[in-house]
């Protein structure tokens, strides 16, 4: 399912299932980049019982954040700065989600 397409046309799509059947919906993303296809996949299953397997949604937003300020340095722009500054904000937002989730006892568990 096509989930974003950018004006460069850059394709992002969310992967429901695999040829095997096996389900990985929220896991499994390609981006479509002209000639280039790329896969993301997320951490499937708890890190103790799989090992790790994929990305998480931190390590994602580290790329994103390096590669705004990257830009930034070169094309400095207020906008470039928001997004950094949002950025850091979620990051800081899971940062705390994991706490609360250490602090509970709930962390690496498939419980809310």
């Amino acid at each position: 399912m096509r989930i974003h397409t950018d004006h460069n046309g850059v394709a992002v799509n969310a992967i429901h299932q695999l040829a095997d059947g096996t389900v990985v919906e929220g896991y499994v993303y390609q981006v479509l980049a002209g000639p280039n296809t790329t896969n993301l996949q997320f951490q499937m299953g708890l890190a103790k019982e799989n090992g790790i397997n994929g990305l998480t949604n931190e390590a994602l937003l580290a790329v994103c954040e390096h590669r705004l300020k990257f830009l930034d340095a070169k094309f400095p722009c207020a906008e470039n700065k928001e997004a950094i500054t949002a950025i850091a904000r979620a990051m800081d937002v899971l940062q705390q989600r994991t706490l609360d989730r250490q602090a509970r006892g709930v962390e690496g568990l498939n419980v809310a």
